[in-house]
C-alpha cells in the first residue's frame, strides 16, 4: 500500500535524515510490521494526500478526521487519536464555563484569524473575540491574561506550548464543544480482508498496551485512555 501522512507534529514530522517519526507515525509502522506491509511512510501536503486517497489505488491515509460527509468515502481503520477542542483556560484562574452562554461574558476569548473555531463563534454572535494571525500568539495573550480564554484542542495545542517555557499544565480544557476521533483512511479500492486485518491488529495492539506505550507523555491520558480498547466511538451516522 502507499501509506501517508502530513507534517503534523507531534504526531507525524521529519526528523534530520529526512524520515518521517513522531509517536503516531512510529505506532503506524510498528501496525504496518505486524500485518506484514513492506512500504514505508511518506509525508505530504494534506491536500495531496488527500486526493491519493480518494483516487486509489490502495492508499491509506492518516490521521483523517472521520466525519458523516466522509463516511462514504474511505474504509476506515481505527480511532488512533481523539481531539477535543473548546475553551482553554490558564489554570490558575477561576474561570467556570457551564453553557455557550457563560463563554459570552468572558473578557476575551482568542481566536487565531482565519480559524474555523472563530468563524463558528461570529456565526453565533460573540463579540468578545481577539483575532490575531498566529495561533501562538493566542497562548501569549491568555497567559498574560489579556483574554479569559484560548478556542484550541487537548492535542493543537501541545506543539505551541512546548516551543515555549509554559508546561501543558498551564492550560486547561474549562468546557469542550467539539469531539472528533482520527483513523487511517484506507481507498475504497482496498480489499475488505485487508482492512479488517490492519483493524484486527490495531485492536490487539491496544489490549496489549503498545498504543499506550507509543503515545503516552506526549498525548493527553484522557485521549490515550479514551481509545485504548477496541471498538469504535458511537458515530450516529455510521450505524
Amino acid at each position: 500500500m502507499s501509506v501517508v501522512t502530513e507534517h503534523s507534529p507531534p504526531g507525524e514530522y521529519l526528523d534530520a535524515h529526512g524520515r518521517v517519526t513522531g509517536p503516531t507515525a512510529e505506532f503506524v509502522r510498528e501496525l504496518m510490521k505486524r500485518v506484514g506491509e513492506p512500504a514505508d511512510i511518506t509525508m505530504l501536503p494534506w491536500a495531496r494526500g488527500y486526493r491519493m486517497a480518494l483516487q486509489g489505488p490502495k492508499v491509506a491515509l492518516f490521521e483523517t478526521a472521520r466525519s458523516e460527509i466522509r463516511e462514504d468515502l474511505f474504509k476506515w481503520v481505527g480511532p488512533i487519536k481523539r481531539v477535543t477542542g473548546g475553551f482553554f483556560v490558564r489554570s490558575r484562574d477561576v474561570i467556570a464555563i457551564g453553557t455557550m452562554e457563560d463563554a459570552r461574558k468572558l473578557d476575551g476569548i482568542c481566536v487565531y484569524r482565519g480559524g474555523g473555531g472563530g468563524q463558528a463563534l461570529k456565526e453565533l454572535g460573540f463579540t468578545n473575540l481577539e483575532q490575531p494571525t498566529r495561533p501562538a500568539q493566542c497562548l501569549e495573550m491568555l497567559m498574560h491574561g489579556r483574554v479569559d480564554a484560548w478556542i484550541t484542542s487537548d492535542i493543537g495545542r501541545l506543539p505551541l506550548i512546548a516551543a515555549t517555557d509554559y508546561s501543558e499544565s498551564d492550560v486547561v480544557l474549562a468546557y469542550a464543544t467539539s469531539t472528533r476521533y482520527l483513523y487511517i483512511a484506507m481507498s475504497l479500492d482496498t480489499p475488505d480482508a485487508t482492512v479488517a486485518l490492519w483493524q484486527e491488529t490495531l485492536d490487539k495492539m491496544k489490549l496489549d498496551g503498545t498504543f499506550a506505550r507509543y503515545h503516552r507523555g506526549t498525548y493527553p491520558d484522557e485521549m490515550i485512555e479514551a481509545i485504548s480498547l477496541p471498538g469504535h466511538p458511537d458515530l450516529p451516522w455510521a450505524d
